[in-house]
């Protein structure tokens, strides 16, 4: 049994080689006969972080002739369908799924959130695809009401969970991030993770976030950065630390999926922009606020009934005290990750049910 897997892989993005990784191992431990072979950025890079077979993405003659050998095609996880990072990111994926279409390949969207789609021809592109998929699953409401308005009508379609919350630390994970903390001289377990990128948009909330963190920390609290894009995201996170006028750190070195997910799970507190920072704090019942830049961010946050933190510092404040203060919500918040757990194994089987079909 061979699966070919078509997404943002290779790139160094912490999110999406943790979908990776979440993937192959569900499918993996449900059906141990499965092989894969990863459509990749840096094929070298993937084989040697993950293990699995990789070729590179682009090369036209690779990709046909892995899917034309594999029993079907997984596309994504993540955020592949969204033509707000440049133009040729939407037809790139949409140019995979329709080869394995024509190779007569069933094809599964693989808990995908979709959107913004904002270009009409990219509105047509993906009605035409989404409509010749065997199964559509999606990781938010949103993401399902956007395919309703485009036309999407045909495929079976439902929304499950981020692949991301079947994942968990080893001990070996764990035995590493303490050791970690233990040499950058952190040994407070009331730490407060930030997770930041570089955003033109809202270019100027680095000074805001810094004096929250400050306030943050007069309370005794410790702040840590932590890098979910390397070496991308170490810019960002030294220029809001060096807004601070209290003490905090930048972790300035790559994690792994799994050690990203020991390093969270010792948090009092996630603040995060990027996605799966807050998933992976969800994942580990951790306290998390997010930061929106994308659509994505707010309708995660809506899952658990949180807004994005905004506003001015008094503000952002009142909504950092007021989660950590509210145990009903906090019990909630780790309940909903629970059940995300459960569906996102139930789009595995869901991928699985095709090949046997």
């Amino acid at each position: 049994m061979k699966i070919a897997l078509s997404g943002y892989y290779g790139f160094d993005n912490a999110g999406d080689e943790a979908l990776l990784s979440a993937i192959t191992s569900t499918i993996k431990r449900l059906e141990p006969s499965a092989n894969f072979v990863v459509l990749s950025g840096y094929p070298g890079k993937t084989a040697r972080l993950h293990g699995l077979r990789a070729v590179n993405r682009i090369n036209p003659f690779s990709v046909t002739r892995e899917i034309r050998g594999s029993d079907l095609l997984i596309s994504g996880g993540g955020s592949l369908f969204q033509d707000v990072t440049g133009p040729f990111s939407l037809p790139y994926y949409i140019s995979i799924v329709a080869l394995a279409k024509l190779l007569r390949k069933p094809v599964i969207f693989y808990a995908q959130g979709v959107g913004p789609i904002n270009r009409r021809y990219s509105k047509l592109l993906m009605r035409w695809i989404a409509n010749q998929v065997d199964i559509i699953t999606l990781r938010d409401d949103d993401s399902l009401q956007l395919l309703q308005r485009i036309g999407v009508t045909r495929p079976p379609t439902l929304v499950t969970a981020d692949p991301v919350f079947t994942l968990q630390p080893g001990e070996q994970d764990e035995h590493t991030m303490k050791k970690l903390l233990e040499q950058v001289g952190i040994h407070s377990s009331s730490l407060v993770g930030v997770s930041v990128r570089q955003w033109t948009p809202l270019e100027g909330y680095q000074t805001r976030l810094a004096s929250l963190l400050d306030r943050l920390v007069r309370t005794g609290l410790q702040v840590v950065f932590i890098p979910m894009e390397y070496p991308a995201d170490i810019a960002e996170s030294v220029k809001v630390s060096h807004l601070m006028q209290e003490k905090s750190l930048v972790l300035d070195r790559q994690f792994s999926s799994q050690e990203h997910l020991a390093l969270i799970s010792h948090l009092h507190l996630m603040i995060g922009m990027r996605l799966h920072s807050l998933i992976f704090a969800a994942s580990q019942q951790i306290p998390f606020l997010g930061i929106s830049y994308d659509p994505k961010i707010d309708a995660f946050l809506k899952l658990f009934n949180l807004k994005p933190l905004d506003g001015d510092v008094d503000q952002m404040y009142m909504q950092v005290e007021g989660l950590l203060q509210d145990r009903i919500q906090l019990e909630k918040m780790r309940a909903t990750a629970g059940q995300f757990r459960e569906k996102a194994e139930q789009t595995a089987r869901l991928a699985l049910s095709l090949i046997k079909k």
